[in-house]
């Protein structure tokens, strides 16, 4: 799908935040294509506003850290959100110096849609990401699909998980 099972087993897996317990904020773990659609929202809305920026607060999020929203009720996903895959990003607005939430939301929203991006209802207002809802699943199959061939062709266990071995294995073979 995208280019997007390759760059979580060659970018995300080999990244030092992998398993971070703690918000990522590196645009670098976006998936290029998403981060340039990201970057081109946020020109557009300061043409608007050229006195705003557009923070990212949250890029790629661990399943660790996944775990931990969902344990303490700030999230319905336990694991394998679009964070993880490095196509979903949460914003908010830097005005006059102090990051707020009371930028303009809707028009940020329209223009993000108008880059082929896609939003979440208003309960997530500043949460974008790079497919629709209705290809999430496809895309964790896809993904556990590449891991499992990644696995395959190193000797080790199928799992289509990316657990400790295939993580050194994939650090050892694309971060030499």
């Amino acid at each position: 799908m995208l280019g997007i099972e390759t760059f979580f087993l060659t970018s995300l897996m080999t990244s030092p935040d992998f398993l971070s317990n703690k918000p990522v904020d590196n645009i670098d773990l976006l998936l290029p294509d998403f981060l340039t659609r990201l970057k081109q929202s946020v020109i557009l809305y300061k043409k608007s506003y050229p006195e705003q920026d557009i923070i990212f607060l949250e890029t790629y999020r661990s399943n660790t850290l996944q775990e931990i929203y969902f344990n303490r009720g700030s999230s319905k996903l336990k694991q394998n959100g679009m964070h993880h895959y490095g196509i979903a990003a949460d914003c908010m607005f830097e005005i006059d110096g102090q990051r707020t939430f009371k930028g303009d939301v809707e028009l940020l929203r329209q223009i993000h849609e108008f880059n082929g991006l896609y939003t979440l209802g208003m309960w997530d207002a500043l949460h974008v990401q790079f497919i629709p809802v209705n290809q999430q699943q496809q895309l964790r199959t896809d993904v556990e699909n590449k891991i499992r061939s990644f696995q395959t062709a190193c000797a080790l266990s199928p799992t289509g998980e990316p657990d400790t071995s295939t993580i050194q294995k994939a650090i050892a073979v694309f971060k030499p």
